[in-house]
């Protein structure tokens, strides 16, 4: 049995346990039949044929009497206790041809009784019933006494027959009650061996093996990977104990390359790390290093036009404002691609902000611009974000310098701050009527250094947008473009206003 499966060993042993049942559930079966009959046989036979034999004998009783006083007085009255037990005779003898059939061994004592009636009354009833003169001696009733004697005889011969058959029928009906009882018991305990021997076969065959697994599992889960785990057990719980073991490998195979992927990460982070440092690096140049040579060519380009300018042609001092500007262009783009660079990094921290002062601040730094344009400002936001206060002020000056700048002509600029809730996240819209921002550049205004304009137009160098973009994304939120309630243009973004949004 060592190869079956738990299912199998299921199945034999229920197999085993229901015919047990089926053969004891026959053996009750049969004894309760067999008890049955011998009650049916006591109650239905042998009693009633005992009462009627009884009832036989108590007919011929008084038909004895009644002849015995007519014998002795001739008086006719007392015939009719003999002719009432001629009824009663053979009332309890038809009764008795009911009760003992022609098989039955009382059949035999139940002729011999008929016999002995059959004397008594042929050589002696039957005459006396008739007889009319005084009887002259005790001869003639001494014989009568005698034949209703064997009468009597034969009878309690056949009562003891009839009391043996209900002895034997009531015995045979409490053994076959015993016989139930020892069958009942017996399938009591059969059941209580099968409960038994099923326990311990289930704790042989799943429980101890499941333990010994679930103890194996919990080695490997604890950290110890490389534990292999040996299968025991029927055949299906090797099978599962093969199959966690084959997890158990494809986990090892799976860390292996999570391993070797982190250290590959950790390789790209440091890597990162020292090009960040790099970048970093050259951050430092490009302020310091670079502007210089920029400001001396700025410098001698104006000292020379001073000197000799009216030396110059009108091309050559064209020529020289051409480098002035393309001097100062490189050094307004050196500085906003430091401050690109620098966002997220010289982080001074995040904390609540309350966002309507956030807006007046970046509004009143901008207050000699909007006082040029006859700009306006309505602000309706409400709460405080978790934001870097000096990321979310330069944010908010690169928005509303925006729609200062890029206003229509003759129209003040009007310019709406607003707020609403969105879950954990409060997106902020900054609206104006200024000239607007095509459907088709809705992406392309938040790369670096794109313009969509000429600069001789509107200046600057094309990289406020993608600075607002890092700074929303730095915190977490997601700023894009939507139709502007004023005409223009409405930037949205979002910013946490819970801690773990930050």
């Amino acid at each position: 049995m060592r190869g079956w499966t738990l299912t199998r060993r299921l199945r034999t042993a229920l197999v085993g346990f229901v015919v047990v049942l089926l053969v004891a559930a026959t053996a009750v079966v049969l004894a309760l039949r067999q008890a049955d009959q011998a009650l049916k046989a006591q109650t239905d036979r042998a009693f009633p044929a005992r009462v009627a034999a009884s009832q036989l004998l108590t007919s011929l009783v008084d038909q004895e009497t009644g002849l015995r006083g007519y014998a002795l007085t001739h008086n006719q009255r007392f015939l009719e206790p003999y002719r009432m037990g001629l009824v009663a005779e053979q009332q309890a003898r038809a009764r008795l041809d009911r009760y003992v059939v022609a098989a039955d061994p009382a059949r035999l004592d139940l002729l011999t009784v008929d016999a002995a009636i059959t004397a008594w009354r042929d050589q002696y009833a039957s005459l006396r019933s008739t007889d009319t003169t005084p009887m002259e001696t005790d001869a003639t009733l001494d014989f009568g006494r005698e034949l209703f004697d064997r009468v009597r005889s034969t009878n309690s011969a056949l009562d003891a027959r009839l009391a043996s058959q209900v002895r034997t029928a009531r015995n045979e009906s409490d053994r076959d009650r015993e016989l139930v009882l020892v069958v009942l018991a017996g399938i009591g305990v059969v059941i209580l061996a099968a409960v038994v021997g099923l326990q311990r076969a289930l704790r042989a065959s799943v429980l101890q093996p499941m333990a010994r697994l679930g103890e194996q599992v919990a080695v490997v889960s604890s950290g110890s990977y490389v534990t292999a785990i040996r299968p025991e057990g029927p055949p299906d719980v090797r099978a599962l104990t093969e199959g966690v073991e084959s997890m158990r490998l494809e986990l090892v195979r799976a860390l292996a390359e999570v391993a070797e992927q982190q250290r590959a990460v950790e390789r790209r982070a440091a890597e990162l790390a020292r090009s960040n440092a790099d970048l970093e690096q050259f951050a430092y140049v490009a302020s310091h290093d670079l502007q210089e040579p920029l400001r001396k060519v700025a410098s001698f380009c104006q000292l020379l036009e001073q000197r000799y300018g009216d030396q110059l042609d009108e091309r050559g001092r064209q020529y020289v404002a051409f480098a002035v500007d393309g001097a100062k262009r490189m050094q307004r783009l050196i500085t906003d691609l430091l401050t690109f660079s620098r966002v997220g990094r010289t982080s001074e921290g995040v904390t609540d902000v309350d966002l309507a002062q956030a807006v007046r601040r970046a509004w009143a730094a901008l207050d000699e611009r909007a006082e040029e344009s006859g700009g306006s400002l309505d602000v309706t936001v409400g709460g405080s974000v978790r934001a870097d206060p000096a990321l979310l002020d330069m944010l908010l000056v690169n928005l509303l310098g925006n729609s200062l700048k890029y206003r229509r002509d003759d129209v003040p600029p009007l310019i709406a701050v607003s707020s609403a809730d969105e879950g954990a996240m409060l997106r902020v819209d900054v609206a104006d009527n200024g000239i607007g921002i095509p459907d088709e550049y809705g992406d392309k205004v938040f790369v670096i250094f794109q313009r969509l304009h000429g600069r001789d137009e509107y200046g600057g160098t094309g990289i406020g947008l993608a600075l607002a973009k890092k700074v929303v994304e730095f915190h977490g939120g997601h700023i894009e473009l939507r139709p502007s309630p004023l005409g223009g243009t409405c930037v949205s973004f979002t910013l946490p206003i819970e801690e773990n949004h930050a």
